[in-house]
């Protein structure tokens, strides 16, 4: 049994070291199931892309669901555009509070967003984020904090599918009012976030295309305060979440048929001594937020 294992496990890695290293079509080592010896191929996905329209998806699709983030995830909740869905989100809150501000759930019982996805596990995470940094000094603190976030992610959640939601304009009403947002510094964010998916391989969502005018604004019916959807702005954002979802192909994970058995081989984990992200730490905000 043991020989039979060994030769299979042989194939196993022999087959991984025929394959391309480009990291386009490798998967990342923190996107592996602990004990794993093997990187699965994926298809040829272009990342750096939104999800193209799909054929469309039932409410049901979503119940396993939850939309994280700031205000604009709140809007979920509150026009109960997925009622199956959880939203674990908050008005104001930044990237870099997800560990240490307890508001999610009420009173006493408040979690931080850490918290909350260590109670439950989800097939699918959508983050909506970005925006209340958009005041930040330097895009590139934004791009490490939402790094590491990332990852911090991946560890408690390893099975969910991660899908980045890019920043979507506001109105003409929306940019007067808010004097850190600017088109140039959402256009900005939103190459971040599609470096990020193609070096992450997480996938990208954009209904932006739906929502603005021909001045690449939201469009003034869509919102009652320039910067957060309403009803009529959800409606059409519900419709483009239900035909707009991932092919589950593009990131499933090899699996070794015995993890005991290829530990005992004396064969080494990926990832194994590397440093990880802790659970329950905090990142220090040095930034201003614009609120949202």
């Amino acid at each position: 049994m043991k020989k039979r294992l060994g030769l299979l496990l042989s194939f196993c890695l022999a087959g991984c070291a025929m394959q391309p290293t480009d990291s386009a079509v490798i998967t990342k080592e923190n996107t592996m199931p602990s004990g794993c010896l093997c990187y699965r191929t994926i298809p040829d996905f272009n990342f750096r892309e939104p999800l193209a329209e799909t054929a469309p998806v039932s409410d049901a699709f979503f119940a396993q669901t939850a939309f994280l983030g700031d205000s604009r995830a709140v809007g979920v909740y509150d026009y109960e555009v997925f009622p199956q869905a959880e939203v674990l989100a908050s008005i104001g809150l930044s990237i870099n509070q997800w560990q240490i501000k307890k508001v999610i759930g009420e009173g006493k019982e408040k979690q931080t967003v850490w918290e909350a996805l260590q109670a439950r596990s989800f097939q699918r995470l959508v983050l909506i984020v970005g925006y209340n940094e958009l005041g930040w000094d330097y895009s590139s603190v934004f791009k490490q904090k939402l790094s590491d976030l990332i990852d911090h992610l991946r560890q408690l959640q390893p099975e969910a599918v991660l899908l980045l939601q890019k920043i979507y304009p506001c109105s003409a009403k929306g940019y007067a009012a808010e004097k850190d947002v600017t088109p140039q510094k959402i256009d900005e964010y939103n190459v971040i976030f599609e470096e990020l998916a193609e070096e992450k391989q997480i996938y990208l969502l954009d209904p932006s295309p739906l929502l603005i005018d021909e001045n690449n604004e939201l469009r003034a019916e869509l919102t009652d305060d320039g910067v957060h959807l309403n009803t009529a702005g959800f409606a059409i954002y519900k419709e483009y979440m239900k035909t707009h979802v991932e092919d589950r192909e593009n990131h499933e994970k090899m699996e070794c048929p015995d993890r005991s058995s290829a530990h005992d081989d004396g064969l080494s984990e990926p990832g194994r001594g590397q440093p990880q992200p802790q659970r329950g730490g905090s990142y220090e905000s040095a930034e201003s937020e614009s609120g949202s």
